[in-house]
């Protein structure tokens, strides 16, 4: 089953025989799967972990990148499906949190695959409006770059590089409009258990705004936040981060089929 080319072609990392769990973490816009190369670094082989490879960067750079979430989720999970032989924890945070949810509730729909949690990272509910300034698909190349260096989460080195800023703009447009263009289904509830995390300090992904996930799922809800503004989970307390998202994919994990 994780021999399936279709997940290697959607997911990094390797095979781990003696794991329980796999968390699936999904990258923000514009980012790519590197974004969680140190939690496979930190993993123990009990931990599976997987990041999602997005077209349009890294090692899929000739492919077009996807601008509306459906479609985008809807091949994610008929991926996930083929290595759901242990327990899947989706995580994404800022626009990834919008992907995996809705790939979560096209696992459980199309599939009949219940996540074992989905954890959401630094992104409204999916009914609150998300405001960042200069972070639109139609704003200027410098304004996007400006707005990238405010918000902290890309290196100075790329974004001073005219040339590597150039390989990154396409994908974060593509990914900015699926933001745009997304509009929840209506009084959509996933049965999988839900956590909603943050950083303190961002301005965007607030107490309130977080808290409002709760409505999105049927199953029990927990809230936890931390120092730090929107990619705190890349700050100091990186592992500590790291250790809360295993401790909840470690405990009975289990991913069930929905009759």
């Amino acid at each position: 089953m994780n021999a399936d080319p279709m997940a290697g072609r959607w997911l990094s990392g390797t095979r781990k025989p003696q794991a329980r769990a796999r968390v699936i973490a999904f990258p923000h816009a514009g980012g790519t799967c590197g974004a969680y190369r140190q939690w496979q670094a930190w993993a123990d082989p009990g931990l599976d972990v997987r990041a999602v490879r997005y077209p349009g960067r890294a090692g899929r750079f000739t492919e077009p990148p996807y601008t509306r979430c459906e479609p985008l989720a809807r091949d994610i999970a008929a991926c996930l499906q083929m290595v759901a032989d242990l327990p899947l924890v989706l995580f994404g945070h800022s626009m990834g949190a919008l992907v995996a949810f809705e790939v979560a509730v096209e696992l459980e729909r199309t599939y009949g695959i219940r996540p074992a949690r989905l954890i959401v990272s630094g992104a409204p509910a999916p009914h609150l409006p998300s405001v960042t300034p200069g972070m639109r698909s139609d704003a200027s190349d410098a304004e996007l770059v400006a707005a990238m260096r405010a918000m902290g989460g890309s290196s100075e080195d790329v974004l001073a590089d005219p040339d590597l800023v150039g390989l990154l703009l396409p994908a974060m447009r593509a990914d900015l409009a699926i933001g745009e263009a997304y509009r929840p289904r209506t009084r959509t509830r996933i049965a999988a258990p839900l956590t909603a995390m943050s950083g303190t300090d961002d301005g965007d992904a607030t107490a309130d705004a977080m808290q409002e996930w709760q409505a999105y799922t049927e199953g029990t809800f927990r809230r936890r936040s931390f120092s730090g503004a929107h990619f705190y989970l890349h700050d100091e307390q990186a592992r500590q981060v790291f250790d809360c998202v295993r401790e909840q994919a470690c405990e009975r994990p289990r991913s069930e089929r929905i009759q």
